[in-house]
């Protein structure tokens, strides 16, 4: 301050004050969307795996200054002794990264248009100006899947035998992977999305599995072109079948039917799939997937309605339960269209 300066008081506003909810909005977006792109880029593992000192944090591979010290200021990073690290809020979010993942990158773009597709200026899809990202998506479901499914899934798949599984978008192949590990089963994973194809194909080489484990880009949706699904004893479909039933009921009982013709008797399908929203005001994850498909011209059926499109198409239930994913409900059917299913759970 300079001899003749004095004191500037600030007059508080004149406003009512108060809470203000539209700054948690804000502040939620913000924190979504750093820690997603520091988790594709790679830089998040290094706040995960240890502490980052200040002077390491600038350069081209670094995390930048000016982000940890945004964390740290929003409780997600402690900075102490020149150095950054997770806080305890920061850990309990940083396992839960997946959904930020799926939600900042991978449907990120879709919410932006929302505006967009209403108007009718852009469309979704396939030959449309808006996609949504593979391999955020793909990455963010393993993420998820990780902590909140596979382990459910497990459980389940304890119960029967398989020796080969094909996995109906298989994302990145972690499920694939973690089988082949588990109970020496060989594999084949069917995606969409190259991004996604090129990262299972890294992640089966890094683990060794190149001769027990394969990807192949395509349709999940065209049965008819996928190898190896007449020996298949296990066939799985995370989060898939509410695109199929994206052309309608009649179109999934079709799909469905189409694999018990394909597939031998007493083959298992192992499913993933979120239930709609109940509009339950505590109610999380559900009402955003739901707006999500709805924006991408898609619905979702409850366990008793897909229970009832498998019935019908020649599968027989034998397990279903609840997982730690809100709202998503694992089911496990039996190829019994012959008459001569075997196995149990």
């Amino acid at each position: 301050m300079t001899p003749d300066a004095q004191p500037l008081l600030i007059d508080p506003p004149s406003g009512t004050g108060g809470e203000r909810p539209v700054f948690e909005l804000f502040e939620g977006f913000a924190l979504t969307s750093v820690l997603a792109s520091l988790e594709q880029a790679g830089l998040l593992a290094r706040l995960e795996g240890g502490s980052v000192p200040a002077d390491a944090s600038e350069g081209e591979d670094g995390l930048p200054l000016a982000t940890l010290r945004y964390l740290a200021q929003r409780g997600l990073v402690d900075e102490r002794d020149g150095a950054f690290s997770l806080s305890a809020r920061g850990r309990e979010i940083c396992r839960d990264k997946g959904y930020l993942v799926w939600l900042a990158g991978g449907y990120g773009e879709v919410l932006e248009n929302l505006g967009a597709f209403s108007a009718g200026t852009h469309r979704y899809g396939e030959g449309g100006d808006v996609v949504r990202r593979g391999r955020w998506v793909a990455e963010g479901s393993a993420l998820i899947g990780r902590g909140d499914v596979t382990p459910h899934a497990t459980e389940l798949l304890d119960g029967i035998a398989f020796s080969h599984a094909v996995d109906l978008g298989c994302g990145n192949a972690r499920f694939l992977i973690g089988a082949a590990k588990r109970y020496g089963a060989s594999g084949l994973g069917v995606d969409l999305s190259p991004e996604a194809c090129a990262d299972a194909e890294l992640a089966i080489a890094a683990a060794g599995l190149e001769q027990q484990v394969s990807v192949r880009r395509g349709d999940a949706a065209l049965l008819d072109a996928i190898p190896t699904l007449d020996r298949a004893q296990l066939i799985v479909a995370f989060f898939l079948l509410h695109e199929i039933f994206e052309q309608g009921r009649s179109a999934l009982v079709s799909y469905l039917r189409r694999l018990v013709q394909l597939t031998p008797a007493g083959a298992f399908m192992l499913v993933a799939e979120v239930q709609p929203a109940s509009g339950a005001p505590d109610e999380h994850w559900r009402p955003e997937f739901t707006l999500l498909h709805a924006v991408m011209r898609q619905q979702l059926l409850t366990a008793e309605g897909w229970n009832e499109a498998f019935a019908e198409a020649g599968w027989r239930a034998r397990a279903a339960r609840d997982v730690d994913l809100p709202g998503a409900v694992l089911l496990l059917y039996e190829n019994v269209a012959h008459g001569r299913g075997t196995g149990g759970v």
